[in-house]
């Protein structure tokens, strides 16, 4: 029967259920997925995936840039020495009429203006190097700007659509009221200008027909600039960005979408227009007496601060310092072209990556190893494919999700794989589990020289358990029926003895032999036997209804426990053995569980258990009835019954029964009363 048992055993083994390996490496990959998802892991290296996409759209070839004609700045020539009063300038600041000396030079700023070949309603005007250097040599006038240059910016961008600064003006300027007063006119003259404001600060200009737009930047955890807030809210009412209130000035805001935020779609810098302040300035001045013209008829344009040490510059897919004028320049093109960008919805991503994860699962389990390395290669690439292609048409997936799953599923396909495929270490290991303990099997794997015959004699702790009217049982059940009634029946013996430490012994039909401190010594072996037994009881007992409701039987079970010396060993014949015990405290647990059958009792032991037990607890004495805790609660009950002859000793035995507060039915120990004269009890 044993033979008969391993190898069927040996069979299940060997083709281990492929359906419950892929449904486990699917677990494994879903799970991974949703820890990378919580931990904001996907999200993290999503981003990463995110710029690195966005780097290769913007550097694809496209429109070419062409340097515009430099001369408005060749031409000029002492332009702080120019006659203002003939200049037709009527903007001519006041401050700059006091300067007098001021060098010329028929170098230009360093910065071209940018023409794309593909026309862009956005004109960007830049404060740049090139700018602070020019305003220093020709004009004397170092930074911060008097607020009467933006006045002359502002009187000869009036012809544009609109005008916006992203330069805040919420100090007081440095040259005094006036200075403040004569910007704000000319702003207020030009009527389409737009002005930068934080949510807690206004400008100090009083321009009353300007819009105020917010320069707040969105951020990612990163510190990288991808999103764009088109509007704040504060109070009840919603502050528009400063790219929103320019698209409101130039009269196109219903095209702006309604949401909070929008993901940048970021192109080539060369798309936009671009002059420097100081060719607007100068510009503004009739130098020689030519009329030098820069159009910005019905154009967006956009003042800001582009020199590196002014500090207005933002991390953004693209660039690791990009001018913050350009970051509100792209919110305006992409609203203008309708071509933000958009994140795919958190349910395709997940699809995506389940679909992803069983198919990773699925072909490792396939028999033909170059079709599962291809079918895995080419499923691997999905993820990264599917984000490939659709990101040129705005739409960003994310495929770490998938990637995570996929990597985790197979993993786990391939250790589950391994495991199927088996090594002899690991198989002799779940094959003797099905005989011996955990215990006896790590035993056996780190000393195989103690697979030979012989023992060693100590002192142990035997349960010997059998189930009461197993005749009637086996007649009123069918063979089926019966074998899965044992099965339950017999497991959860062997689960509540094997979770005490103990060492199943063996199965003799319906009785179960088990025993404690071998091979490991367990100083509490007593007391671990005894709450086996009454954990027994308790579990049968809550299980009663739904046996009686399956079977129609409820089984009820006897058991009896000695300790005291036995020989612990393999035992047997050179050809075939095992590992048990023998010796007189194995037959006495044999006669106890016979005697609960006269006495009406369920759980016998004798007193030195019960010593032994108290003793590993700590307390001494033994009175007639003791209580000790159970694990997880409740008590374990101790009551001394008498002496008693069983059969086959001539020495009389201390019987103590084993019984916990909630016993009932089966328990019956108001049933049995201690006596004080030995009794003799046949088997």
């Amino acid at each position: 029967m044993a033979g008969s048992a391993r190898g069927s055993a040996l069979k299940s083994h060997s083709r281990m259920n492929r359906v419950a390996r892929f449904l486990c490496a699917v677990a494994v990959g879903v799970a991974a997925a949703l820890v990378a998802l919580w931990t904001g892991t996907s999200e993290k290296l999503g981003m990463a995936i995110y710029d690195s996409q966005m780097r290769a759209l913007v550097s694809r070839p496209g429109g070419q840039a062409v340097v515009a004609p430099l001369g408005i700045l060749r031409k000029i020539r002492g332009t702080a020495n120019q006659d203002r009063s003939n200049s037709g300038n009527s903007a001519a600041p006041e401050i700059l009429r006091k300067i007098t000396g001021t060098s010329s030079s028929d170098k230009p700023p360093s910065h071209s203006a940018l023409l794309p070949a593909d026309t862009s309603p956005i004109v960007l005007v830049m404060i740049d190097q090139s700018s602070l250097d020019w305003v220093q040599k020709e004009l004397g006038l170092g930074w911060p700007w008097p607020r009467e240059l933006y006045g002359v910016m502002a009187s000869y961008l009036r012809d544009a659509s609109v005008q916006a600064y992203d330069i805040l003006f919420t100090e007081p300027s440095t040259f005094g009221p006036e200075d403040d007063a004569r910007c704000s006119k000319a702003m207020t003259e030009a009527g389409n200008v737009v002005l930068a404001t934080l949510t807690d600060k206004r400008p100090v200009l009083d321009v009353p027909n300007a819009l105020f737009g917010h320069v707040n930047a969105a951020l990612d955890a990163d510190g990288i600039c991808r999103k764009y807030r088109v509007w704040l809210g504060r109070d009840g009412e919603r502050i528009p960005s400063l790219g929103l209130a320019a698209l409101r000035a130039a009269g196109v805001e219903s095209i702006v979408p309604r949401s909070g935020e929008v993901l940048l779609r970021f192109e080539h810098p060369s798309r936009f227009e671009r002059y420097s302040a100081a060719q607007i300035i100068a510009a503004s001045f009739h130098a020689s007496g030519e009329s030098l013209r820069i159009d910005v008829q019905d154009k967006i344009v956009l003042v800001g601060l582009t020199a590196p040490g002014l500090m207005d510059r933002q991390a953004t897919p693209i660039s690791p310092a990009l001018p913050g004028v350009e970051v509100h320049a792209t919110f305006i093109s992409d609203a203008l072209s309708a071509s933000f960008m958009r994140r795919a919805s958190p349910w395709l991503e997940m699809l995506v990556a389940v679909a992803a994860i069983a198919l990773v699962g699925y072909f490792p389990l396939l028999r033909k190893k170059w079709l599962a390395a291809l079918g895995t290669a080419a499923t691997a690439s999905l993820p990264i494919a599917l984000s490939l292609m659709l990101f040129p048409c705005r739409l960003f997936y994310n495929p770490v999700l998938a990637l995570s799953g996929e990597l985790f599923a197979f993993v786990a396909a391939i250790a589950l794989g391994y495991r199927a495929e088996g090594r002899q270490r690991a198989y002799l290991r779940k094959a003797f589990a099905q005989y011996l303990s955990p215990e006896v099997i790590s035993v056996l794997v780190e000393r195989p020289e103690s697979l030979r015959l012989g023992g060693e004699s100590k002192i142990i702790t035997t349960l010997f358990s059998d189930m009461a009217g197993f005749s009637s049982v086996s007649e009123r059940l069918a063979p089926e029926r019966l074998a899965q009634f044992m099965n339950e029946y017999l497991g959860i013996i062997s689960e509540e003895i094997l979770a005490q430490g103990g060492t199943l012994d063996k199965y003799v039909g319906d009785a179960v032999v088990a025993f404690w401190n071998a091979p490991l010594d367990s100083q509490d072996h007593a007391y671990r036997a005894l709450v086996a037994a009454a954990l027994v009881q308790e579990k049968l007992l809550a299980r009663r209804s739904e046996f009686e409701q399956r079977f129609g039987i409820f089984p009820r079970t006897r058991i009896g426990i000695a300790t005291g010396q036995a020989v612990v060993g393999n035992l047997g014949s050179n050809k075939r053995f095992a590992y048990t015990a023998v010796g007189d405290s194995v037959n006495i647990a044999s006669r106890l569980e016979a005697a609960n059958k006269a006495l009406g009792t369920s759980v016998l032991t004798m007193q030195d258990t019960v010593a032994s037990a108290v003793n590993a607890e700590g307390a001494g004495g033994l009175p007639p009835e003791l209580r000790r805790p159970l694990p997880g609660g409740g008590s374990l009950i101790l009551r001394r019954l008498g002496p008693t002859l069983v059969e086959g000793k001539t020495q009389p035995i201390e019987l103590w029964s084993v019984e916990t507060p909630d016993s009932q039915g089966v328990r019956l120990p108001d049933c049995v009363e201690p006596w004080s004269e030995v009794r003799h009890l046949s088997k």
